[in-house]
């Protein structure tokens, strides 16, 4: 857990914050790829919420516990109670953005925080192409007008980086690659 994710908060930021990922490509750029490739591990295999909005890391789970203490929900006990039978409850941060509560795994963090689906300021990543865009960017691969050029780079990424099969065609299997690249490059993650 990031150092900036306070006590009883469980939140993957590598899975689930644009901001954080930023900075760490500039780490990632200078270190060796064994350490790359092992924090890219906690992004997992499926499809998620990514959220892109200005709060930081630490800044959505000081607002998460901020909403915990106007409801007077101070303890683990407390958390139980207000949860209930649910498997999870919405609440929603000062940007406007949603974010799902439901029990941590963990016995001192018990909240665990993510991004709701199709909420203000996120959209759904499949953690393949995010793992994809992330390696481009930490190899500072630029995107291109050129298609060809492009899928190209990505596949070879793809294969060399992370044992994942080539894809056909950037435009018909995957547009999503080629989305949150433009939006990682446009955010100065290439230089």
């Amino acid at each position: 857990m990031p150092p900036e994710i306070p006590l009883p908060i469980q939140y993957n930021p590598y899975k689930h914050h644009f901001r954080f990922l930023l900075s760490e490509i500039k780490e990632w750029r200078t270190s060796d790829w064994n350490v790359t490739e092992k924090a890219m591990l906690s992004i997992g295999s499926n499809l998620f919420d990514f959220y892109l909005g200005e709060l930081t890391p630490g800044q959505v789970c000081n607002a998460s516990l901020n909403y915990f203490v106007t409801k007077n929900i101070i303890t683990q006990t407390d958390f139980n109670n207000w949860l209930r039978n649910a498997e999870w409850k919405k609440i929603t941060l000062p940007d406007e953005s949603k974010w799902l509560i439901k029990r941590g795994d963990q016995p001192d963090r018990y909240v665990h925080i993510h991004p709701a689906k199709f909420s203000t300021h996120t959209i759904r990543v499949r953690a393949t192409t995010l793992k994809t865009v992330l390696t481009l960017c930490v190899h500072k691969i630029p995107f291109s007008d050129d298609a060809e050029q492009n899928l190209q780079s990505v596949n070879k990424q793809r294969i060399s980086y992370l044992q994942l099969s080539p894809i056909k065609s950037l435009e018909e299997e995957d547009s999503g690659i080629l989305k949150l690249w433009q939006l990682f490059v446009n955010a100065g993650a290439i230089f």
